[in-house]
């Protein structure tokens, strides 16, 4: 056995511990000095070999990596990097190497089937590698079976040792006398997406001294300079572009589509009392967004389903088949439950149980003395339901092993009624914005939600989607932050102060349902503009001064370097001695000047963010071996400083051998599952 040269060694590190980390491609075995780095790589979809992973079928993973001009830049990448120990030829002239996989004693072999693996000992031919020049490369052949070749699965992206033809994986070597590839970023374009109207595109430059350029469909790349707007179907390539050297190309499409026009609203049955004859009602099965259509089937009838959108608690019918319900005349009977009959689109017959689960219909002269016609309102947590007048242990429900609106006494899903909407005018005012639009002292009845976001000093401050708003004199304690007000509520209109009063309130109750979004305070980062008047808003991290929350202080500052004034009106908040930072919570308003100011309302200490990096031991800001190496080093030692909170890596609450190997995991698969 003559030697020629020498044996491979294989570790695993997400960064280069020698230093050098371009690569050039092995053309011939006299690159294979000792001490030499080498990886393997794909290079038809510019990737190379990572960890192994897998359970019952080891393999190498796939690592992305850019390949410039020949030449491979691997910093920063969890590539394999193979160290070059020894190597010879055999008595058929054969050259062999040895590799090594995570450490000097951990050898790269093959196990059975298309499996890798590591053994500690190299004691067979498993381990032992045919070093094999090909047209695409050298390449490595499992000398136990020299019909395993170690190559790339495109289909199933992994590196593995096969017996049928996969892609070629080739052999690169370190080279630090070539200067790493230059490489500009590509910049970041929104994702393809759909939209009605027009749509803004901005692009997102990701290399610092990079100019971006971009292009329509088939047009010219131009200098982008700002967002532009879009109002058809368009594709849009980008590229960023540096001295002579160019990014690649990414591209997003935008597809325009027709508006949904979305008719006949319905809106969810909150109690009993909303029922009222002559309205419509539909059976809505709230999970799957379905409503029962046409009553039908054969032996066993039952209500057909019909998909309708459900957007914000509303639904909408408009188009679709859905059966609209008409509520007749209610009766009182002798149990005191309230009974209706409900009128099939207007057809002159009533929807009907009559035997088993099966639901019919039944014209008006037989529905008047027909108990099966009749209907008891039942409310329940999911809303309200129709229970029979006939058999009250039946309910209208939805079937979705067997996709149907039937009468089960089993337990199914909910069917529940939603209400035919009044459009707004009919209604009163429905959005706050269109509440601060009336003329003071204008009276109004209140039909949207409003969130409570502040209940204190008998003032309820309210928002919605469209604004904010708040009402003098309300009882103290009866509400609390994130109830959603029932609409039907009415107050005056009395604003003059720079604020949106409303006063004289009657009504107001809440709807057991929460917003906690809309309920929470606007982090202020910027001084506001008028946009934000009556806006509820917290300025985080404020100083105390002389030991207190300063309820004296006259201004607070923001992150943006301004400052903002304490408003003229204080509404009674009173602060207890502090010496740490806190957040200041109040109302902006407009003075009699003209200027915006702060109304606090509330403190509360200032909590920052937790930082910890989960697996950052050393507590610089990266997980790398080296935290693995600081871990073991304290667990046997017990001296050192590590950073608790981040060495406990599987979340048990404690500091253990366990979380070694829980950051090794992370570091082989770059995952914490």
């Amino acid at each position: 056995m003559k030697k020629i040269f020498s044996l491979l060694s294989l570790a695993l590190l997400t960064m280069s511990a020698w230093g050098a980390n371009t690569y050039v491609k092995v053309t011939s075995l006299g690159q294979l000095e000792s001490g030499k780095h080498l990886i393997l790589v794909n290079e038809g979809n510019s990737c190379a070999m990572g960890g192994l992973s897998g359970t019952s079928t080891p393999y190498g993973s796939a690592v992305a990596i850019n390949i410039i001009d020949d030449v491979i830049d691997i910093e920063g990448t969890d590539v394999v990097e193979l160290t070059f120990v020894d190597g010879w030829l055999n008595d058929d002239g054969v050259p062999e190497a040895l590799i090594t996989m995570g450490g000097d004693d951990a050898f790269l072999a093959w196990s059975s089937g298309n499996s890798l693996t590591t053994v500690e000992v190299c004691n067979t031919d498993n381990s032992l590698w045919i070093v094999s020049s090909t047209d695409d490369g050298f390449m490595l052949i499992n000398l136990a079976d020299n019909t395993r070749k170690l190559q790339y699965n495109a289909s199933s992206p992994r590196f593995a040792c096969y017996t049928s033809s996969q892609q070629p994986a080739v052999l690169y070597v370190e080279d630090a006398s070539v200067a790493p590839p230059v490489t500009v970023a590509a910049p970041t374009l929104p994702e393809s997406q759909e939209f009605e109207n027009s749509l803004s595109v901005s692009i997102t430059n990701n290399e610092e001294g990079a100019d971006i350029m971009y292009a329509l469909n088939d047009g010219e790349f131009t200098d982008y300079t700002e967002a532009f707007d879009i109002t058809e179907t368009t594709t849009v390539y980008a590229k960023a572009v540096k001295g002579d050297v160019e990014s690649e190309v990414v591209s997003a499409t935008y597809t325009k589509v027709e508006p949904v026009v979305l008719t006949k609203p319905y809106v969810k049955v909150n109690s009993v009392d909303e029922l009222e004859v002559g309205k419509k009602y539909i059976i809505v099965n709230e999970e799957r967004k379905l409503a029962m259509g046409e009553i039908t089937g054969g032996s066993t009838h039952y209500g057909s389903r019909i998909e309708i959108p459900i957007v914000e608690d509303v639904a909408y019918i408009g188009g679709t088949d859905v059966v609209e319900l008409t509520l007749g005349e209610g009766n009182m009977d002798v149990l005191g439950n309230a009974t209706w009959t409900f009128e099939i689109n207007g057809s002159g017959s009533y929807i009907l149980w009559n035997s088993g689960n099966s639901l019919d219909a039944i014209t008006g002269d037989g529905a008047t003395g027909a108990t099966g016609a009749q209907w008891i309102a039942d409310a329940t947590d999911d809303g309200i339901v129709l229970l029979n007048k006939s058999d009250n242990a039946r309910k209208l429900q939805y079937n979705a092993s067997s996709p149907r609106f039937a009468c089960y006494t089993t337990s199914q899903q909910p069917a529940v009624l939603y209400v035919e909407y009044v459009p707004q005018e009919e209604e009163g005012i429905a959005t706050l914005a269109e509440a601060n639009a009336l003329e003071n002292d204008e009276a109004f009845e209140f039909s949207g939600n409003a969130v409570v976001t502040v209940h204190m000093n008998g003032y309820l401050f309210l928002r919605d989607e469209s604004g904010f708003g708040q009402i003098r004199n309300v009882t103290e304690g009866e509400f609390e932050n994130g109830q959603v007000l029932n609409p039907g509520w009415e107050a005056v209109k009395a604003g003059n102060d720079g604020w949106n009063w409303f006063t004289d309130a009657e009504g107001l109750s809440a709807s057991g349902e929460t917003n906690a979004t809309l309920a929470a305070p606007i982090v202020l980062t910027a001084f506001p503009d008028e946009s934000m008047l009556n806006a509820y808003v917290v300025i985080e991290n404020q100083q105390p001064s002389g030991g207190f929350v300063p309820m004296p202080a006259r201004s607070y500052k923001l992150p943006d370097g301004n400052t903002i004034s304490k408003g003229e009106i204080l509404w009674g908040v009173d602060a207890d001695a502090s010496r740490v930072p806190y957040n200041v919570y109040g109302i902006i308003v407009m003075g009699s000047d003209g200027t915006l100011m702060l109304n606090p309302v509330a403190f509360a200490e200032y909590v920052p963010e937790p930082t910890t990096l989960r697996g950052d031991v050393n507590d610089d800001g990266d997980v790398t071996v080296v935290d693995v190496t600081i871990l073991i080093d304290y667990l046997l030692s017990g001296e050192g400083e590590i950073n608790f909170d981040a060495a406990d890596a599987n979340l048990d609450e404690a500091v253990t051998v366990a979380d070694v190997t829980a950051i090794i995991d992370f570091l082989l698969s770059g995952s914490w599952d």
